[in-house]
């Protein structure tokens, strides 16, 4: 509490008005002057109130540790600044009951120099805030006082256990910040196999509480390695727990508790997935498995997939390379990719060098995989491959042989037939994903249609690296139809093959019976 009171003396006849006041801020002394009635005042006496340590070391701010002493000096001067000794100071305490004074009576006389002397501490070590200390001298029934505000904080200084100043415990933060690690053995740029997790103790008021010994538990026991089962908090009230992983993906969370108290709290989950890539969950696949030889450019995007032994996708920036010596294969900057979730995908470019009927295009794709059983690196690799076509190269088949005649068709008695073939290379390969066959007749007699296997569908993979020149032409159904047919004869048909702008056309004869369509 301030003491702003004017009052009215007269010293040496002259009236001087003045007006007291206390307070003080922080690292300065608190002032005050006389009380009176306030009709023109002048303040024969003056106080001052200072803070110090227990050497008698003024301090530097107005706060001090709960388990420290300090010093509350008060110094009596007249208005002209000499000295009044032999006065009795009183000091007291806002109300809010923070402190303890030493004596207990709160009083000390004045020196030869005007000054008086007390300690001060907290009542209790948790008994923190903020408070008012008042020193008071009433000479000639007038009290003459100062304050000043103080703090006191849960600061801890040698000799005190700082266990006994704990009043909560915090998680801060994990890092790697997605709180996740790999499965030990997958560690490598990026992908990290320890966490360190950390956790603040604070005091009653929130304030860091350094040297606080905490105790760690993994919660559930066992699945990973705790580093060290205990720590001490730093300067910033900071412990922290490492953490490292076994071979086997899991979640935990870790438990810190204050040593020798129920104050506890536990880190967010923290994860320990994807291990090393494998041979076995290395997978191949493409959007197109049929390219167009004849335009350079033409596509497929192959996804490359990985996983480790768990089926997880392995840690991002598993790089893979590509390579093919067909066409092209990756970008100028990668021949590659890196994958992100266990994905990445390359694309592959039909341009010279191009493989010709019956060759197929091999696209190899390794990745280099720490095993953790053979302690070293191991290649992975699988291939997947291409056919690049032309339809140029198109024409019917049956079975093996090329189509050069339409014979013993079987018509009936609407006097259409149905015969059903392959279309495709004379290698055995599929026409580019997307060709289309159509039928153009010759005659007035016979005419046929496609039925089915137009647009030609994209030829799935076989990727047994021996089929060098496996049968992947497409089925395909022709309709056959005749007008009045009143003896037997023969009919050309102009079929065409078109991808792209290219267009193949070859004709060939069917030879039919003598038919008339039932009325």
């Amino acid at each position: 509490m301030k003491i702003y009171n004017c009052v009215l003396a007269v010293v040496m006849t002259a009236a001087l008005a003045a007006c007291g006041g206390g307070g003080g801020s922080g690292g300065t002394p608190g002032f005050g002057g006389s009380t009176g009635n306030g009709s023109g005042t002048s303040a024969t006496y003056v106080v001052q109130l200072q803070l110090q340590t227990s050497a008698g070391v003024d301090l530097a701010s107005n706060s001090f540790a709960a388990s420290d002493s300090v010093r509350l000096l008060a110094t009596l001067k007249t208005a002209a600044g000499a000295a009044v000794p032999n006065e009795i100071v009183t000091f007291s305490e806002s109300g809010s009951g923070l402190l303890q004074f030493t004596p207990t009576a709160a009083t000390a006389l004045t020196n030869a120099s005007g000054q008086a002397v007390i300690e001060a501490k907290a009542g209790a070590l948790d008994a923190l805030g903020a408070t008012t200390v008042t020193a008071t001298a009433t000479l000639a029934a007038k009290p003459y006082a100062a304050s000043r505000n103080l703090a006191v904080t849960g600061a801890v200084v040698e000799g005190v256990d700082p266990q006994t100043l704990a009043r909560g415990v915090n998680f801060v933060s994990a890092v790697p910040a997605d709180k996740s690690i790999v499965i030990a053995g997958a560690g490598g740029n990026g992908r990290s196999e320890t966490a360190i997790l950390q956790y603040k103790v604070v005091d009653g008021t929130g304030a860091a509480v350094p040297g606080v010994r905490v105790t760690f538990e993994a919660i559930p026991a066992n699945v990973v390695t705790l580093n060290s089962t205990t720590g001490t908090t730093d300067a910033s009230g900071v412990v922290s727990a490492s953490v490292s992983s076994k071979t086997l993906p899991t979640s935990v969370v870790v438990k810190a508790t204050v040593t020798g108290s129920t104050l506890l709290t536990q880190s967010d989950t923290l994860t320990v997935t994807t291990g090393t890539a494998v041979p076995g969950a290395f997978d191949l696949s493409a959007t197109k498995f049929v390219l167009n030889r004849d335009i350079s450019g033409d596509s497929s995007i192959i996804r490359v997939a990985v996983s480790d032994a768990n089926g997880n996708p392995v840690a991002d920036g598993f790089p893979v390379v590509a390579t093919t010596t067909y066409g092209r294969v990756g970008t100028s900057d990668r021949g590659g990719c890196t994958t992100i979730n266990g994905l990445c995908d390359i694309e592959y470019q039909v341009q010279n060098p191009r493989p010709l009927d019956g060759v197929r295009i091999p696209v190899v794709v390794t990745g280099q995989a720490f095993s953790a059983a053979a302690g070293k690196d191991v290649t992975i690799s699988d291939t997947i491959y291409f056919n690049a076509t032309s339809v140029s190269d198109g024409g019917l088949y049956s079975g093996n042989s090329l189509v050069t005649s339409f014979d013993g068709l079987a018509f009936d008695g609407t006097c259409k037939a149905i015969w059903t073939g392959s279309v495709g290379t004379v290698k055995g390969f599929a026409l580019p994903a997307g060709s289309t066959l159509s039928i153009e007749s010759l005659s007035t007699v016979a005419s046929a249609s496609v039925l089915s296997g137009s647009p030609v569908l994209d030829a799935l993979n076989a990727r047994a690296p021996e089929q060098s020149s496996p049968n992947t032409r497409t089925a395909v159904a022709l309709t056959f139809s005749l007008t009045k047919a009143t003896a037997p004869g023969t009919a050309n048909l102009l079929f065409k093959l078109t991808a792209g702008t290219r267009v193949q056309q070859f004709a060939i004869p069917v030879n039919y019976p003598a038919c008339t369509p039932a009325a």
